[in-house]
């Protein structure tokens, strides 16, 4: 009897051995990425964001990264590749071209989004979002058309919302002066700057470059820097022709702290980074937005 159960014994610690040969570690975890190809829009986005600027920029439709509260659809590859190449040229580049490559390296944002679709709810849309400083997300990718790209779409969907977020990092990075917001003190009107009581005409009229500028002084500072950078030249002094009395003064007054602010606290030229972006706008046509390896 004995013999049998040591018998038996030995059957089960082979079998418990040979069991757990067959399930041990395996050389590859079943959570792993899949490879990256040579030529894929996965490896380019990794050459010329991750590597160069510690940027992940994302483009496939993550839950862990998106807000449930909208309905939104994933980008098409083939218009993220675009909205990537664009804004590596028009935005990072143009930084890179003033300020040294070290700048946007150390400052930018370290996650891009883009989505396909608005961010959808029943009464709205959203265009761009950016969370702390840390991560933005572009929205409508799906809408551009690739062979018809130009300076205002690109600037109301994408440039704009990245010179505007990007000049939030700057200033809760180093404040800005006082004496900024004491400029239109009184007329800061926080959400309602939604309302239909504040029309652009008015906005400017009351020295105000946009109606979101209006929210309140921050908004108002970034504003300047992202109107300022992305409009073609005259459009900043058409702008103060609508505005009147005494809404110019008041823009220029604010445009004065802004260029002051910028070149004192970071080094940064707000003229030379807009004469910069309105040539690389210029050169736009000469950028392939369908070619990977190009």
């Amino acid at each position: 009897m004995k013999k049998i159960v040591v018998y038996f014994i030995a059957c089960a610690l082979a079998a418990s051995a040979w069991s757990c040969a067959e399930e041990g570690p395996r050389s590859k975890s079943i959570f792993e990425d899949p490879v990256m190809q040579p030529g894929s829009l996965d490896q380019w986005l990794l050459e010329n964001y991750t590597y160069p600027y510690n940027i992940q920029f994302m483009y496939k439709l993550r839950d862990i990264e998106t807000d449930r509260g909208y309905e939104m659809v994933p980008a098409i590859p083939d218009k993220a590749l675009a909205v990537a190449k664009i804004l590596k040229y028009m935005f990072y580049e143009a930084y890179d071209e003033v300020m040294g490559v070290d700048f946007m390296r150390s400052h930018s944002q370290r996650v891009i989004q883009v989505v396909g679709s608005g961010a959808y709810t029943t009464n709205t849309v959203k265009k761009g979002s950016a969370e702390s400083g840390m991560k933005i997300s572009l929205y409508l990718v799906n809408d551009l058309t690739i062979a018809r790209v130009n300076q205002e779409v690109l600037s109301e969907f994408y440039l704009k919302t990245m010179f505007h977020e990007f000049s939030h990092i700057l200033h809760q990075k180093r404040e800005f002066t006082t004496a900024f917001k004491q400029i239109t003190p009184s007329e800061y009107v926080n959400d309602e700057w939604m309302s239909d009581g504040n029309t652009l005409e008015i906005a400017l009229q009351k020295g105000f470059i946009s109606r979101y500028a209006r929210a309140e002084p921050h908004e108002d500072f970034v504003e300047i820097i992202a109107f300022y950078v992305v409009k073609p030249d005259g459009w900043w002094e058409e702008q103060k022709r609508l505005a009147g009395d005494p809404g110019a003064s008041l823009l220029d007054a604010k445009l004065d702290i802004v260029k002051s602010y910028l070149k004192e606290s970071w080094a940064l030229d707000l003229d030379v980074l807009h004469a910069v972006v309105q040539r690389r706008f210029s050169e736009l046509g000469e950028l392939n937005l369908e070619d990977l390896l190009k």
